[in-house]
Protein backbone atom coordinates (compact mmCIF):
# COMPACT_ATOMS: atom_id res chain seq x y z
CA UNK A 1 0.00 0.00 0.00
CA UNK A 2 1.34 3.26 -1.23
CA UNK A 3 1.48 6.32 1.63
CA UNK A 4 -0.14 9.49 0.85
CA UNK A 5 -0.07 12.92 1.34
CA UNK A 6 -2.42 13.41 4.18
CA UNK A 7 -1.14 9.93 6.06
CA UNK A 8 2.27 11.42 6.14
CA UNK A 9 1.12 14.53 7.25
CA UNK A 10 -0.66 12.78 10.36
CA UNK A 11 2.18 10.86 10.98
CA UNK A 12 5.01 11.53 13.55
CA UNK A 13 7.35 12.69 10.66
CA UNK A 14 4.88 14.44 9.15
CA UNK A 15 4.24 16.42 12.32
CA UNK A 16 7.72 16.80 13.17
CA UNK A 17 8.91 17.99 9.90
CA UNK A 18 5.90 20.29 9.67
CA UNK A 19 6.81 21.67 13.29
CA UNK A 20 10.61 22.40 12.25
CA UNK A 21 9.19 24.38 9.30
CA UNK A 22 7.45 25.96 11.40
CA UNK A 23 10.43 26.76 13.65
CA UNK A 24 12.72 28.14 10.52
CA UNK A 25 9.87 30.22 9.10
CA UNK A 26 8.56 32.15 11.85
CA UNK A 27 12.19 31.89 13.51
CA UNK A 28 13.70 33.49 10.53
CA UNK A 29 10.22 35.92 10.35
CA UNK A 30 10.81 37.31 13.79
CA UNK A 31 14.78 37.37 13.30
CA UNK A 32 14.52 39.97 10.29
CA UNK A 33 11.30 41.95 12.09
CA UNK A 34 13.73 42.94 14.81
CA UNK A 35 17.08 42.97 13.04
CA UNK A 36 17.51 46.74 12.50
CA UNK A 37 16.89 47.04 16.70
CA UNK A 38 20.07 44.50 18.08
CA UNK A 39 21.22 41.87 16.07
CA UNK A 40 21.54 39.83 19.53
CA UNK A 41 18.37 40.53 20.54
CA UNK A 42 17.26 39.48 16.95
CA UNK A 43 18.22 36.45 17.62
CA UNK A 44 16.48 36.13 20.75
CA UNK A 45 13.38 36.93 19.68
CA UNK A 46 13.75 34.65 16.74
CA UNK A 47 14.92 31.32 19.04
CA UNK A 48 11.46 32.29 21.05
CA UNK A 49 8.97 32.54 18.05
CA UNK A 50 10.66 29.60 16.26
CA UNK A 51 10.53 27.22 19.10
CA UNK A 52 6.53 28.22 20.05
CA UNK A 53 5.84 27.71 16.26
CA UNK A 54 7.16 24.55 16.58
CA UNK A 55 5.62 23.78 19.64
CA UNK A 56 2.06 25.43 18.67
CA UNK A 57 2.75 23.26 15.37
CA UNK A 58 2.79 19.98 17.11
CA UNK A 59 -0.24 20.90 19.36
CA UNK A 60 -2.54 23.03 17.36
CA UNK A 61 -4.13 19.99 14.91
CA UNK A 62 -4.58 17.78 18.37
CA UNK A 63 -6.16 20.45 20.72
CA UNK A 64 -8.42 21.24 17.07
CA UNK A 65 -9.66 17.99 16.81
CA UNK A 66 -10.52 17.32 20.03
CA UNK A 67 -12.10 20.91 20.17
CA UNK A 68 -14.20 20.16 17.41
CA UNK A 69 -15.63 16.60 18.52
CA UNK A 70 -16.57 18.05 21.53
CA UNK A 71 -18.79 20.78 20.32
CA UNK A 72 -22.20 21.05 18.56
CA UNK A 73 -22.74 21.51 15.02
CA UNK A 74 -23.17 24.23 13.58
CA UNK A 75 -20.94 27.68 12.89
CA UNK A 76 -20.12 27.38 16.71
CA UNK A 77 -17.96 24.02 15.82
CA UNK A 78 -16.20 25.76 12.97
CA UNK A 79 -15.45 29.01 14.60
CA UNK A 80 -14.80 27.98 17.93
CA UNK A 81 -11.63 25.65 18.00
CA UNK A 82 -9.71 28.41 15.69
CA UNK A 83 -10.65 31.34 18.20
CA UNK A 84 -9.53 29.60 21.08
CA UNK A 85 -6.58 28.16 19.77
CA UNK A 86 -5.68 30.85 18.12
CA UNK A 87 -6.71 32.96 21.49
CA UNK A 88 -3.86 31.39 24.00
CA UNK A 89 -1.19 31.08 21.17
CA UNK A 90 -1.56 34.76 20.52
CA UNK A 91 -1.55 35.39 24.42
CA UNK A 92 1.50 33.02 24.82
CA UNK A 93 3.51 34.43 22.26
CA UNK A 94 2.26 38.51 23.81
CA UNK A 95 3.56 37.35 26.82
CA UNK A 96 7.07 35.90 25.94
CA UNK A 97 7.86 38.51 23.55
CA UNK A 98 6.65 41.40 26.11
CA UNK A 99 8.27 39.58 28.76
CA UNK A 100 11.70 39.63 26.47
CA UNK A 101 11.07 43.50 25.46
CA UNK A 102 10.88 42.35 21.90
CA UNK A 103 11.08 45.59 19.74
CA UNK A 104 8.97 45.11 16.85
CA UNK A 105 6.16 43.23 18.40
CA UNK A 106 3.37 43.47 16.56
CA UNK A 107 5.15 42.65 13.47
CA UNK A 108 7.07 39.69 15.12
CA UNK A 109 3.57 37.79 16.57
CA UNK A 110 0.60 38.83 14.01
CA UNK A 111 1.40 36.98 11.03
CA UNK A 112 1.86 34.02 12.49
CA UNK A 113 -0.99 34.50 14.11
CA UNK A 114 -3.20 34.94 11.25
CA UNK A 115 -1.89 32.09 9.61
CA UNK A 116 -2.32 30.28 12.78
CA UNK A 117 -5.83 31.37 12.61
CA UNK A 118 -6.62 29.99 8.71
CA UNK A 119 -4.85 26.53 9.18
CA UNK A 120 -6.67 26.03 12.28
CA UNK A 121 -10.10 27.06 10.66
CA UNK A 122 -8.79 25.12 6.99
CA UNK A 123 -8.45 21.82 10.03
CA UNK A 124 -11.98 22.53 11.00
CA UNK A 125 -13.37 22.79 7.51
CA UNK A 126 -11.89 19.61 6.73
CA UNK A 127 -13.21 17.89 9.94
CA UNK A 128 -16.62 19.01 9.07
CA UNK A 129 -16.25 17.83 5.50
CA UNK A 130 -15.09 14.24 6.63
CA UNK A 131 -17.93 13.87 9.08
CA UNK A 132 -20.06 14.57 6.21
CA UNK A 133 -18.82 12.35 4.38
CA UNK A 134 -19.24 9.77 6.88
CA UNK A 135 -22.84 10.51 7.46
CA UNK A 136 -24.11 10.32 4.24
CA UNK A 137 -25.28 7.46 2.90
Amino acid sequence: MQPTATSFANSLAGRLLAAALAFVLWGGWALLANWSSDPHHALIAGLLQGSASALMTLVMAVAAKALFRQLPSGAARLLLPPLLIVSASFTLLYLVHSWHQTHALWQTILPPTALAFTYCLFLCLRLQREQACNEAP
